[in-house]
């Protein structure tokens, strides 16, 4: 069994991550708006609307405590995903285009690799059961 110190500087790791990804997120909703705002007809600014609207509502599940996972099965998102797109929603296999369905791993196995580098973590406070018994997220 790790010790409280393991999990204090997972934990102290965890937080920077998720603040060096909510500082990547905020400059790019700041470049996303100014943008937006130099678009003179407005028929155009669907894509710079649709970012815009992207970033915002990775902003609020990080406040929420629901940024980094999947919107529809709750599996981790890799931190260099976020990285390289921050306001990442889905995980690889809800994305992929043609999918079915796709349910991720298990809780357990999602617990113990969570996109951030905290292992073991249980980021399950939007965690809910559907009828089905799958975890789903309220978000």
């Amino acid at each position: 069994m790790a010790s409280l110190q393991t999990f204090m500087q997972d934990y102290d790791h965890h937080l920077a991550r998720l603040e060096e990804l909510r500082e990547l997120l905020e400059e790019r909703l700041t470049a996303a708006r100014d943008v937006l705002a130099g678009i003179a007809v407005p028929s155009q600014a669907g894509p710079a609307r649709e970012q815009v609207a992207a970033i915002e509502a990775a902003l609020e599940r990080m406040d929420r405590g629901l940024y980094g996972t999947c919107r529809r099965c709750s599996a981790f998102i890799p931190y260099e995903v976020l990285l390289r797109a921050p306001q990442e929603q889905l995980c690889a296999g809800c994305g992929s285009a043609g999918r079915t369905e796709h349910t991720g791993r298990t809780r357990s196995a999602r617990r113990a690799e969570s996109p951030l580098g905290t292992e073991g973590s249980a980021r399950t406070e939007g965690s809910v059961r559907t009828d089905a018994g799958r975890a789903g997220t309220a978000a």
